[in-house]
């Protein structure tokens, strides 16, 4: 797996922050940190914990999927046939059932 790229990551949280009208101060208030913390996460000079990653996911009510890796059903296709090019082609059978799985158990 790539490194994750802070900078993309707070880029993300400011476009869905602004998006629903929230001020970098409110969403400091809901997930109890400082506004000068989010103004860093939004910049990528911070690293958030898990924890306050899946508190701005909740507010900004967006996936993890989205915050972290930019994942949207607009592009998810692109995103699992670029992992799907990553595996062994006799895996890939495996890669699909468990795919399909995966979704059948979240429905």
């Amino acid at each position: 797996m790539d490194e994750l790229n802070y900078i993309e990551i707070g880029k993300r949280v400011k476009l869905k922050r602004k998006e629903l009208g929230i001020t970098q101060e409110k969403l400091s208030e809901l997930i109890d940190v400082c506004p000068s913390y989010i103004s860093e996460i939004e910049r990528g000079y911070s690293i958030p914990s898990l924890s306050t990653v899946c508190k701005i996911a909740t507010i900004l009510q967006c996936s993890l999927d989205y915050l972290i890796f930019g994942i949207t059903a607009v592009n998810a296709d692109k995103t699992f046939i670029e992992l799907f090019k990553t595996i062994p082609e006799k895996n890939h059978a495996l890669y699909i059932d468990l795919c399909m799985n995966i979704a059948n158990s979240l429905k």
